[in-house]
């Protein structure tokens, strides 16, 4: 894309967001864990795999530049300490394998301050300034507010923790995402549900988006698509001192099972009813609900153990070669095994998957490198789990069907995990514990 319309397209969209938000004003930059990042309006410092400084920009020498525009400060900086180390492995093992197309890596870190103004403005940074050929890092909110740039900029991105329901159906051109959507939470309840041969089912479900959307599929997938019967649909407002009513309405017509979609306050609540009230039976819980808090009602004499309760959440394929070269580079770096939730993982696949698609392109002009990414992700093609692998297939001219640390990866025409992996969890004296390893059911999608 011409440089006066790249321009044009992240000024129209800075505008925007400044009209909604406010100027926030310039930002210093910010040092976390010895590397040096870049706040949103600051001047960038960028490291080469090697360590050695570069200014290089898009052109055929000096480093190629990978993006990652991420929550360094705010809400989301717990989680960037763990997604550094896991996209450090991947940008060493790049550079160790000789880089892509002769050429090293070098990341280039932006702090979008855990805000979407912070990711709009950090947008503008990381692609006008820094010129980055492919970006990963973004969270929900910073992809939905960059996702129209990014297609008009043909920027391939890749978006390794973004649960937003918002991109169902809105990638596969020049984003994808590789976590399964929040909407998944439901479906692969109903999943359960069906394996476990449960033909009624009640509801309770709290009244807030992130509780509403994953229990509205769970009810499409296993009314239409699985023909079993929800006898009750309880809706609650949260914030509610007693329950009891919601639920024995969910319980009048003694269902197989009660789906609970809701954040722990209001869950904790609710089982502490069902059980002074004895009605027995079994539940499927929302992710939201696979916090230490509702595991501890066990020790209160709360009966939802050993199965009684369960639930599902992201999980890394763990006998993956490729997780298993991964994970000991990671702990390396942190100290700790890689951790699902996190999306360590994560982090590093989707540095891989854009090595891979540049090295297959020959070029890193952004609609050809696009091009490749769905290709490299799905059958047939000879199966790689590194880099170097996927660069040896691909120079003696075979397809690749990349599968990643953190699930084999592959992706429908909306960029989307086909097949996201998860953990069913159930409540093991006293804490959550991961019984068994679920793929997600892609027949069931609505």
């Amino acid at each position: 894309m011409k440089p006066g319309l790249r321009q044009m397209v992240i000024l129209a969209v800075i505008a925007l967001v400044a009209a909604a938000c406010g100027d926030a004003g310039g930002e210093a930059d910010t040092t976390v864990g010895g590397d040096t990042t870049t706040s949103a309006g600051s001047e960038a410092t960028t490291t080469a795999g090697d360590g050695a400084t570069s200014t290089a920009g898009d052109g055929e020498e000096g480093p190629i530049k990978f993006g990652m525009l991420i929550g360094v400060t705010g809400d989301y900086a717990p989680y960037y300490d763990v997604s550094k180390a896991g996209a450090d492995v991947a940008i060493a093992e790049i550079n160790d394998a000789g880089g892509v197309l002769g050429r090293q890596v070098e990341l280039v870190v932006v702090d979008n301050k855990s805000t979407v103004e912070g990711a709009v403005q950090g947008f503008s940074q990381i692609v006008d300034v820094e010129g980055v050929h492919v970006l990963g890092g973004p969270e929900s909110d910073g992809a939905i507010a960059n996702l129209q740039a990014i297609k008009d900029l043909q920027l391939p991105t890749i978006c390794p923790a973004c649960g937003t329901s918002e991109l169902d159906e809105a990638g596969g051109d020049y984003i994808w995402r590789i976590t399964g959507s929040d909407s998944d939470g439901g479906l692969i309840a109903a999943q359960f549900a069906r394996d476990a041969g449960y033909t009624r089912v009640a509801m309770l479900v709290q009244n807030t988006e992130g509780a509403s959307a994953p229990a509205d599929v769970f009810k499409q997938v296993f009314t239409e698509i699985i023909g079993g019967e929800v006898v009750a649909d309880v809706r609650f407002d949260p914030g509610q001192s007693s329950y009891q009513a919601q639920v024995d309405q969910a319980f009048a017509d003694e269902p197989e099972v009660v789906y609970v979609g809701s954040g722990f306050e209001a869950g904790g609540i609710i089982l502490t009813e069902w059980q002074r009230r004895g009605y027995g039976g079994g539940f499927l819980f929302s992710p939201d609900m696979v916090v230490p808090e509702i595991a501890a009602l066990t020790e209160q004499g709360v009966e939802i153990g050993d199965g009684v309760a369960r639930a599902a959440i992201a999980a890394y394929d763990t006998g993956s070669p490729a997780y298993e070269s991964y994970a000991p580079r990671y702990e390396a770096i942190t100290g700790e095994q890689p951790t699902p939730g996190l999306y360590d993982a994560n982090q590093y696949d989707q540095y891989i998957i854009l090595a891979l698609a540049i090295t297959a392109a020959g070029t890193t002009d952004g609609p050809a490198v696009a091009a490749e990414i769905t290709e490299l992700l799905n059958p047939p093609g000879t199966t790689v789990y590194s880099y170097a692998d996927g660069v040896a297939a691909i120079e003696a001219g075979e397809d690749i069907d990349y599968h990643g640390a953190s699930s084999s990866l592959d992706v429908n025409e909306f960029g989307n995990l086909s097949s996201p992996n998860f953990g069913e969890q159930n409540i093991v004296d006293g804490q959550w514990s991961q019984v068994a390893t679920v793929e997600l059911d892609p027949s069931l999608r609505p």
